[in-house]
């Protein structure tokens, strides 16, 4: 994931859509690998703090954490 503020609230918003986009949340998102820097390095380190059976969770936390910030 990239840098830059404001990038790192939509990054969480893609994230989010992602997972959401299909009829069963998850079923199709996986990953490997994640790496990021700046904002985007806040947004991996959430998603590696939790194990991925917890992504929902995650996802949902990631972008709270961006909507809240003013």
């Amino acid at each position: 994931m990239s840098g830059g503020g404001a990038k790192g609230a939509f990054e969480a918003g893609v994230l989010y859509g992602l997972y959401h986009s299909t009829e069963n949340p998850g079923e199709k998102f996986d990953y490997d690998v994640i790496s990021g820097v700046s904002a985007g390095a806040i947004n991996t380190a959430g998603m590696s703090l939790y194990p991925k059976n917890q992504t929902e969770f995650v996802v949902q936390l990631l972008s709270d954490t961006w909507a809240s910030l003013k």
